[in-house]
């Protein structure tokens, strides 16, 4: 798939894939210069350890890239990976809308 079809704009507003959706909250989530919500980076976490429970091998390599603020093709075909083994976009928003933010202190 590609990319512009992860961003769709209609009128004033975007409708984003799961994949993207997921992305943009990792990309968020490992921004060493923004602070995220209390305990979105574990979130993340526990969305890409269902991953890995599921075959998918580069949470290691998608984390060091969103660590360096990585914006690439590479890191959107890596997130629709990650979108498509937990499995597909239904159970990724659902993941993703599970978040509930920690009290207390940023990340």
């Amino acid at each position: 798939m590609s990319e512009s079809h992860h961003f769709v704009k209609e009128g004033d507003h975007y409708n984003l894939s799961a994949a993207a959706s997921f992305l943009m909250v990792a990309i968020y989530a490992y921004d060493p210069s923004e602070p995220a919500a209390p305990g979105l980076r574990e979130h993340v976490d526990i969305i890409l350890a269902r991953a890995t429970r599921a075959g998918f091998g580069q949470a290691d390599i998608l984390v060091t890239m969103l660590s360096k603020g990585e914006q690439s093709a590479r890191t959107m075909q890596i997130a629709c990976d990650v979108t498509y083994s937990v499995g597909g976009d239904r159970a990724m928003i659902a993941m993703i809308q599970d978040f509930k933010p920690k009290k207390g202190g940023v990340r």
